[in-house]
């Protein structure tokens, strides 16, 4: 896929400028290592606010949102809601390239491995049936989905 064609699927802009990052059933000190990996990694930064907050990351959940920098502009955002649970959102206006879009999905899919799990890319988390527009599996390529797949939350029983 061209740019365009990612921009027009992915990225659009004319219903709602947020994309959802989603993976479930995070394993025990995962957040802990998914935020090492954001301190370490050298295109992403995070708000002054939360260096140093590691330590407390898996005990202190309380609502806090972290906004990540990529190439300076604040694309993602780290809701911290769960341990169990990796929840971001993108914001497409600033995805304005086929280059930061590449590097979304390079850290996404360290992300995918450093987790062991799959992320998923959504139209809106809102919705009853959430619309997948990429996958990132560990140790895989991204993946876009170019037909039709919708994300099932799992039952609470």
């Amino acid at each position: 896929m061209d740019w365009y064609q990612i921009k027009k699927n992915i990225y659009y802009t004319n219903d709602d400028y947020i994309r959802d990052v989603i993976a479930l059933h995070l394993k025990k000190g995962a957040l802990k290592a998914i935020y090492n990996y954001i301190c370490q990694t050298p295109f992403v930064s995070m708000e002054e606010r939360f260096k140093g907050f590691a330590e407390g990351i898996e005990h202190d959940i309380c609502s806090e949102i972290i906004t990540l920098f990529l190439y300076k502009k604040p694309i993602l955002r780290w809701y911290l809601n769960s341990t169990e649970q990796l929840e971001m959102d993108i914001d497409a206006r600033f995805v304005d390239s086929l280059d930061v879009h590449n590097k979304i999905c390079e850290f996404l899919t360290n992300l995918s491995c450093l987790i062991d799990d799959d992320i998923f890319l959504l139209n809106d988390v809102i919705k009853e049936k959430p619309l997948v527009l990429m996958v990132f599996k560990p140790q895989a390529p991204p993946e876009i989905i170019e037909g039709t797949k919708y994300f099932e939350f799992p039952s609470c029983q």
